[in-house]
């Protein structure tokens, strides 16, 4: 029987990979720069543009999650795409680069490089050809009662942190605005 992605199994993938995600940046970062860092944008571990990106990506591929070439090219793409708009938006909003790869060879704009892009690739025919179809299993055994319990508390819990984490990065964005007034202030005397 195909699994129904319908409101509460899409927030339920949404809950699973955005904390995956999280974990897994944070395992990249241990590994990358040999210390914990939280990954996040949000205080609890949890990065929604993993999430996201799996809610979308199980119902826009449809047919293509049997074939490996068009898991990877989604992948490189998809994922680049919006790692690249994502990044842009916060830096937009915040001032703040959120993640910079332009340390690394075939980068744009720091936002995205050509070896996530690969990795991307790669991560998309794991995920959707092993992963998720045991995550769907799961999902699909839990009970809909459950499943509506499930996402009105983490939507709560979500919306709050979404909102401290907000007020969080506007703040910061005030200070370094603060101080870079004050240099200037400093220069001209």
């Amino acid at each position: 029987m195909p699994f129904e992605y319908g409101f509460y199994e899409l927030f339920l993938i949404f809950i699973f990979w955005g904390f995956a995600g999280w974990l897994v940046e944070c395992i990249d970062m241990r590994i990358e720069a040999g210390e914990f860092q939280n990954r996040g944008f949000l205080h609890m571990p949890f990065c929604p543009i993993y999430g996201v990106g799996m809610a979308a990506g199980s119902v826009a591929l449809g047919s293509v999650k049997d074939s490996y070439a068009g898991l990877f090219v989604f992948g490189v793409i998809f994922c680049s795409v919006v790692e690249y708009i994502v990044g842009g938006i916060l830096e937009r909003l915040f001032r703040s680069k959120w993640w910079d790869y332009s340390h690394m060879r075939f980068n744009i704009k720091g936002r995205v490089c050509l070896r996530n892009a690969v990795l991307f690739g790669f991560g998309a025919i794991a995920v959707f050809r092993v992963a998720q179809p045991m995550v769907e299993g799961v999902i699909g055994g839990i009970p809909m009662e459950t499943r509506v319990a499930i996402t009105a508390v983490f939507s709560t819990a979500f919306v709050v942190d979404l909102a401290a984490s907000a007020r969080r990065a506007w703040t910061y964005r005030k200070n370094q605005e603060g101080d870079e007034l004050r240099l200037i202030f400093k220069a001209h005397r």
